[in-house]
């Protein structure tokens, strides 16, 4: 694990403890699994994990396009899921080498401009 990777999986943990249920990095090579809580260990198969990558990387990939659409909101830094017991928020730097992945249990409201400013600390 890098040192940066290291530095954004302690400050998430230490942000939203146990509600942090996965932490990813990727780049053009793939992505690296950086933490997994319990019941992503148990709930998903390796197999699972790589068609998640897949999607986000397939829904991503054009974000220029919204960009275009909000133009004075500025570039499109990362995307937000919302299910019913949890949160998946993905965020890609500006340089678009390397991004994050982050998911949440239900139980914690992760504030999406306290999340970002974490992020980018490490990946901006």
């Amino acid at each position: 694990m890098s040192e940066e990777s290291r530095a954004v999986v302690d400050e998430l943990c230490k942000e939203y403890g146990s509600a942090v249920r996965a932490i990813a990095t990727y780049d053009h090579d793939g992505y690296t699994l950086q933490y997994t809580g319990e019941t992503v260990r148990e709930e998903y198969s390796p197999s699972s994990i790589e068609n998640i990558y897949d999607d986000l990387v397939i829904q991503d990939l054009n974000h220029g396009f919204q960009e275009e659409l909000f133009n004075d909101m500025g570039e499109v830094r990362g995307k937000f899921r919302l299910f019913e017991h949890g949160t998946v928020a993905h965020f890609w730097p500006t340089d678009d080498d390397d991004g994050l992945f982050v998911a949440f249990d239900e139980t914690v409201d992760p504030g999406v401009r306290t999340l970002l400013g974490i992020v980018e600390q490490y990946y901006a």
